[in-house]
């Protein structure tokens, strides 16, 4: 591999890390496993880089090499509980921290086909074509799940003020 594409690659791994890092971590609900898995969708992505077709963004690519690692890992191992102590509390009052956790909470429990749209949509702030992409599926079908996703959110997060 030239010196000029590892030094593209490099900017690119610098540019998307905390995005592919935010995806991996939504999806697999344990900050460490979603560094790891990070890590790998780079790996991967370089291994891979010749076969890149630009047909779609790199951030398309990436996130979608993330998303199938994450998967993976899935259906091979059992998720855990998100700390507490792995949310910046320097920045947040105790009310918000809860309030965040809730919500992570409330995104980890959807099942996996809810909580990608989730992510992609909100914390990648991918539009509906570039999920339907990623995802494979159609357009309307990434809206609906979106509009479910929401709705078991709204049921969860309501339910647990209730308590």
């Amino acid at each position: 591999m030239s010196e000029k594409t590892m030094v593209e690659f490099e900017k690119t791994y610098v540019e998307y890390r905390e995005n592919i890092f935010r995806v991996c971590a939504m999806m697999l609900k344990d900050y460490q496993l979603a560094e790891d898995a990070t890590q790998e969708t780079f790996y991967k992505a370089l291994c891979k880089l010749h076969s890149f077709n630009r047909s779609s963004s790199v951030k398309t690519w990436l996130t979608r090499i993330a998303i199938n690692i994450c998967k993976d890992r899935l259906k091979k191992k059992s998720s855990f509980e998100t700390p507490k102590e792995d949310i910046d509390a320097l920045s947040y009052s105790e009310e918000s921290i809860d309030s965040r956790l809730s919500v992570i909470e409330a995104i980890k429990a959807l099942p996996i086909e809810l909580r990608e749209v989730v992510v992609l949509y909100y914390y990648q702030e991918l539009t509906h074509k570039e999920i339907a992409k990623i995802l494979k599926l159609s357009v309307p079908n990434v809206g609906y799940r979106l509009k479910t996703a929401k709705s078991k959110l709204k049921d969860y997060l309501t339910e647990d003020e209730d308590e």
